[in-house]
């Protein structure tokens, strides 16, 4: 147990002028990720990216509701995680703040109405290993 507890007081990283919090939570199972996520915290989020994964039996969770900023590559980081999970495991993000979600569209990634998010393979937006249907346009997370 100390083990887990060291883990998570590193799990807030403060660099520079970025500062982020990243929180384990139980229920649903996952992460709380608030602050800044850019090159000084980056490495903090892809340990807690890779504990949640092997901690979490289910599905993942994101929680961003809390987040300032995100940079291009942490979003990489986030779709590559989602994109390895086997099926019928996801990874979801819930909530996503407006920025993470215009940043998601600009690389070709989106956030379905079920929070599930979809990765782009050659160059089109697809479910990647798990199926759901089309989003229509105006439909939440469009």
């Amino acid at each position: 147990m100390p083990e887990t507890l060291l883990f998570w007081s590193a799990m807030t990283s403060l660099t520079g002028g970025s500062h982020a919090q990243i929180t384990p939570v139980v229920d649903p199972c996952g992460l709380r990720i608030s602050g800044e996520i850019d090159r000084d915290t980056r490495p903090c989020l892809a340990r807690a990216l890779t504990w949640a994964v092997a901690a979490c039996k289910g599905d993942v969770h994101l929680n961003l509701g809390d987040l300032h900023f995100i940079d291009a590559a942490a979003l990489r980081l986030i779709a590559n995680v989602a994109a390895e999970l086997p099926a019928p495991r996801r990874l979801i993000l819930d909530p996503v703040p407006p920025l993470a979600r215009r940043l998601l569209s600009l690389l070709g990634w989106r956030v379905s109405g079920d929070m599930r998010l979809y990765t782009p393979i050659n160059g089109r937006s697809r479910p990647g290993p798990h199926d759901a249907p089309p989003i229509t346009p105006g439909e939440p997370g469009s």
